[in-house]
């Protein structure tokens, strides 16, 4: 093994082979990589479809997910569920009320606070374009079982919390 060989790019010695290198870890490093840009392009291509942007798509879709009839789901916790930060949400929300597909409603349990509610052309939009959300989603998970989904779902969820982590360590201190 060359001396660039030697060096692991993890010490945990559950993600090592048995040989004591890295590859199969650093082969799943690339393969989740890959996995989430092309999530991103598929998010990207069905956002053009509705008029919007990716990042606008996501905070479509979560308003559209949490939104209660009667109230509207509030800037933080739109969020939160996408691991965003607010003054984000505001930015992108602002640009989809200029749209036309999100009306902010002021929040009945906090005065200060604003609720996000697809306009009926929001609604219509995600309407519209579900055939294609859903052949999307289909296909791209195409590969799991019910099993499979309900476990990948609990390791991203646990991967998002260490990862969260990771980057909260290794930021320096000129970066935001």
């Amino acid at each position: 093994m060359s001396a660039a060989h030697e060096v692991t790019t993890t010490s945990r010695p559950e993600f090592l082979d048995p040989d004591g290198s890295d590859r199969t870890f650093r082969a799943t490093v690339y393969d989740l990589l890959a996995v989430g840009a092309r999530m991103q392009d598929v998010r990207d291509h069905l956002a053009v479809g509705i008029g919007v942007s990716g990042p606008q798509y996501a905070i479509l879709m979560a308003i559209f997910h949490m939104q209660s009839e009667a109230e509207g789901a509030g800037v933080r916790a739109v969020g939160r569920r996408l691991h965003v930060s607010g003054p984000f949400v505001t930015a992108q929300a602002n640009r989809l009320v200029e749209l036309g597909l999100v009306e902010k409603r002021p929040n009945p349990a906090d005065g200060r606070g604003v609720l996000l509610c697809l306009t009926a052309e929001g609604r219509r939009r995600i309407s519209d374009a579900a055939p294609a959300i859903q052949e999307a989603n289909d296909v791209f998970f195409a590969a799991l079982s019910k099993v499979d989904f309900l476990v990948l779902g609990d390791i991203a969820a646990r991967l998002e919390k260490s990862s969260e982590q990771a980057v909260k360590r290794h930021k320096g201190p000129t970066d935001k």
